[in-house]
């Protein structure tokens, strides 16, 4: 018989108001990073799941919840997380509140039903939109936004001075290849302003692969490579 921390209660993650503001209405990509870094904020927190690779995401397009998402999701729930060996799973349902109520209750008989060792996340803006057959299921979590970054942080932005060679590159990913650290500088570079579009571009794939857990080194040497061709 399975142990009880097998298993993991469903959760409603209500999103900061930041997350509506019109800025990053108007740029889907910079609000989907926003939110997928509160998410790895959020699950580093959890021990099960701090280093977890086996992460799903559903509605990344951040339009109203279609119930084909939760068809997907239903689909990769008949999957065991240990298919892959990568243990632990979560699925994080992008704009849940948005979902209509046919397609909450499709949701709901997988939240009444978790699959073994998965972690169902909802992220909302309103958690009176949820169904309070659901609400009543889960944990309901109030995500705030990470806190002022320290100063020597913030220089970051002032006095970064982008690679110029593959020599410089290497030096760079060395020094930075602390996942933290890394993310901490794609993070401060994302800020910087008057990004060219092709480095923003760079950047974001950058921060995404270092929050799939891909090889830090790596990954900075290909986002700051492929930079440093673009000047040559």
């Amino acid at each position: 018989m399975a142990q009880v921390q097998d298993f993991f209660t469903s959760e409603i993650l209500v999103l900061p108001k930041k997350t509506n503001s019109l800025e990053l209405q108007e740029k889907p990509e910079d609000r989907l990073v926003f939110i997928k870094e509160l998410l790895d904020n959020y699950l580093s927190s959890k021990k099960e799941f701090a280093s977890t690779k086996n992460l799903s995401f559903f509605n990344q397009e951040y339009i109203n919840f279609p119930i084909e998402e939760v068809r997907k999701m239903q689909v990769e729930a008949e999957y065991s997380p240990s298919f892959s060996g990568r243990g632990n799973r979560v699925f994080a349902l992008f704009n849940f509140d948005t979902a209509s109520i046919a397609a909450q209750n499709a949701a709901l008989k997988i939240i009444e039903e978790s699959p073994r060792n998965t972690l169902i996340l909802l992220l909302v803006n309103k958690k009176e939109r949820v169904l309070g057959t659901i609400t009543s299921r889960c944990l309901t979590v109030q995500l705030e936004e990470k806190k002022e970054k320290i100063d020597a942080q913030k220089q970051i932005e002032e006095d970064f001075v982008w690679p110029k060679n593959y020599s410089q590159v290497i030096e760079l990913a060395q020094e930075n290849k602390d996942r933290s650290k890394a993310i901490n500088l794609i993070e401060q570079l994302l800020e910087k302003k008057n990004l060219q579009t092709k480095q923003k571009q760079a950047l974001l794939r950058a921060y995404q692969d270092l929050i799939a857990n891909q090889n830090v080194q790596l990954v900075l040497e290909n986002c700051f490579f492929s930079l440093v061709h673009l000047e040559s």
